[in-house]
């Protein structure tokens, strides 16, 4: 009845032995973490949700959000801190106070956070997944939309970044990801995938229509995108509207602009 185990579940440290009335065994003192080490697993906050089971002890078992000053009411030992550290940090801070208090001989405590709210992102718009998402680990912004499943094919290869707190809203092209798109995700951000943008290829062409729009896209890559011109249709007379101006000096191997339309005119004889 003398030995302790230590066995990581669910990134959650449990604590097992037998509760009865054995001495407690100390248990090793932890290696020393370097000042600038980042720590692993979900840091608790005020107004996450966190379950604590007591194995073996149901009724000391409790469901409660993280007060203001960081501290959850357990039964017996009543508001224990809990913001600050992970939710193996608080199991063991909480089998430690229960074996000191000498309610408990080596306590096997889970602790799970049921409500991400204090470091959470939000992802909206045209991803498979959308909702709210804990930040358990450092997230870049491609990162993140990455975990929402990815932009769908209706999506526009770019994030429209909110900053928690407010401020004006960032546009994130995801086509680099060594760009914007590395930049950390802060608890409290909101990314939003719009619909895809357009390009809108019309006249002599042989499917006309409108056309996801993607970087670096050449008038001549938007024309395949149309099925080619008819037999009728010259690609020396091409025609493209911006924001309903005609955009003069056009060539096929110029770059495509969002929401540009060209028009193949037909040839003359």
């Amino acid at each position: 009845m003398g030995s302790n185990a230590v066995r990581a579940l669910g990134g959650t440290i449990l604590f097992l032995a037998t509760v009865g009335n054995a001495a407690a065994q100390p248990l090793a003192a932890p290696a020393p973490v370097a000042a600038n080490a980042v720590p692993t697993g979900y840091i608790l906050g005020p107004n996450d949700e966190v379950e604590v089971t007591v194995f073996g002890q149901k009724d000391m078992g409790v469901r409660a959000r993280i007060a203001a000053d960081g501290t959850v009411n357990v039964p017996f030992l009543g508001a224990v801190p809990a913001a600050g550290g992970t939710p193996s940090d608080f199991a063991r801070r909480l089998s430690d106070r229960y074996s000191a208090g000498g309610y408990l001989t080596n306590p096997s405590i889970n602790v799970e956070v049921t409500n991400y709210v204090s470091r959470a992102a939000t992802v909206l718009g045209n991803v498979p997944n959308a909702g709210n998402y804990p930040l358990d680990r450092p997230y870049t912004v491609a990162m993140m939309v990455a975990r929402a499943g990815g932009v769908r094919a209706d999506g526009a290869n770019v994030v429209v970044l909110t900053p928690a707190g407010g401020g004006a809203a960032q546009r994130i092209e995801l086509g680099n990801p060594a760009g914007l798109a590395a930049q950390m995700v802060r608890p409290g951000d909101t990314l939003f995938i719009p619909p895809a943008e357009m390009v809108y290829v019309y006249g002599q062409v042989n499917q006309p229509g409108a056309f996801p729009f993607q970087a670096n896209m050449t008038y001549r890559q938007a024309l395949a995108r149309a099925g080619g011109p008819t037999l009728a249709g010259s690609t020396r007379r091409i025609e493209v509207r911006r924001g309903g101006q005609k955009v003069e000096g056009v060539n096929l191997d110029d770059q495509v602009r969002a929401e540009d339309v060209l028009v193949i005119k037909e040839k003359l004889f």
